[in-house]
């Protein structure tokens, strides 16, 4: 059985990385730093969904801003 795969987008915003899920409605949260955008993903999107946080796989856009 294979995994579902969210795609989130990061963006630096001040000294945070905002980051959004589209396909889970109101979906966002956000890290300090950058090794804690996939630990925060994945407690979003486990909380959300109510499921075990290694169920699902990541994948990551950032988003860049000039």
């Amino acid at each position: 059985m294979s995994k579902t795969t969210y795609k989130a987008t990061i963006e630096k915003s001040g000294k945070f990385w905002v980051i959004s899920v589209p396909a889970i409605r109101l979906l966002h949260t956000q890290a300090l730093s950058e090794n804690m955008i996939e630990f925060m993903t994945r407690d979003a999107i486990s909380m959300m969904l109510e499921v075990d946080p290694t169920s699902f796989e990541l994948e990551f856009e950032f988003i860049v801003t000039y």
